[in-house]
């Protein structure tokens, strides 16, 4: 059956892994943006192949304005201007490993996820708006095991996403809802203890401990959420008061998705096993990059698409045709 509808495409954002034990690929092999058309077929957006020390990481856009996109890369936002071919730097100093953007009313969200801090961007002001640390939500109750005497206790959250909830305050994505992650001491050696992860609710100040490994990619979907369990390898489903419905496998570790909302189609990324980890998952070496499509309504997976060029899947999302036409011929 045909995957992607002939007036949308598929943008993947991928890169080299972070951990130089994992690579396998030069840089100068990485395409780090690459759009898929409804026959399948893989073309880089030629422009971006340089850019970024690993790749990209995300972008993001206004529903009134598709053709004004906000991308960034690890440590820098840009924003284009896809029908002018421009674009310009966003004045945003101190960022370093961002993982997801998000556009939430007039504002661009960033998660500043290196130094535990959420950033917005007023893009209509054109100048930073809040720069929120997140050491002020961090609990104040021990977590089990924090006093044991080889386990060592960092101050951080490792916050990926900002959001939007169904009743409108603002939640952040996070692998350690206590804002502390637990090393532990293993021949004389300290291993970071993936958390409790889960949503902080930072209006009303309340978390949501969902019991996640290294969760990604919260999307609003059917009076729903979706969202990945990634290092569970699982994507799971909760209702707009965060109660558990359902859970789907993936094949590999979940980051990134988008919604085609006019078919129902969920287009989900999914990353080659690293190298460190190969033999340790069941099928784990034989998991390419690859974008799973789901249907929607049947919570049924519909098929996959395998990413070429890239170690890590880091976004995907559902582009209007035109637009991924203009982004496949920019030349600024």
């Amino acid at each position: 059956m045909q995957l992607i509808n002939a007036d949308k495409r598929i943008l993947v954002i991928g890169s080299l892994n972070a951990n130089p034990a994992d690579r396998a690929i030069s840089r100068d092999n990485i395409r780090s943006l690459q759009i898929i058309d409804d026959n399948e077929h893989i073309q880089p957006v030629t422009f971006f192949n340089s850019w970024g020390e690993l790749g990209m990481s995300s972008l993001c856009w206004h529903e009134s304005d598709p053709y004004t996109l906000f991308v960034a890369s690890s440590n820098e936002i840009f924003k284009f201007l896809l029908k002018e071919q421009t674009y310009t730097k966003l004045d945003i100093p101190n960022l370093t490993d961002i993982h997801e953007i998000s556009m939430i009313g007039s504002k661009v969200w960033i998660s500043n996820t290196k130094h535990d801090e959420i950033v917005s961007y007023d893009m209509h002001l054109n100048k930073i708006g809040e720069r929120i640390n997140l050491t002020d939500f961090k609990s104040n109750t021990p977590e089990d095991g924090e006093s044991d005497d080889d386990v060592e206790v960092v101050d951080k959250f490792h916050c990926n996403l900002i959001f939007e909830g169904y009743e409108g305050d603002l939640y952040i994505l996070v692998h350690h809802t206590s804002g502390r992650q637990l090393m532990k001491r293993i021949a004389q050696k300290f291993i970071k203890s993936q958390g409790n992860g889960g949503v902080v609710n930072i209006i009303k100040r309340k978390r949501h401990p969902l019991n996640f490994k290294a969760p990604h990619s919260v999307r609003k979907i059917n009076n729903q959420y979706w969202v990945f369990d990634s290092g569970h390898f699982e994507l799971k489903i909760f209702d707009k008061h965060w109660n558990y419905l359902r859970t789907m496998n993936t094949k590999g570790f979940g980051r990134g998705g988008d919604l085609d909302t006019t078919s129902n189609i969920y287009y989900a990324g999914v990353s080659e096993t690293r190298k460190r980890y190969l033999g340790l998952f069941p099928g784990g070496e034989s998991v390419p990059n690859m974008v799973q499509v789901f249907a929607v309504n049947e919570y049924k997976l519909l098929g996959s698409i395998k990413i070429p060029n890239i170690e890590q899947i880091n976004n995907v999302y559902c582009l209007q045709k035109d637009v991924a036409d203009l982004l496949l011929n920019f030349k600024a």
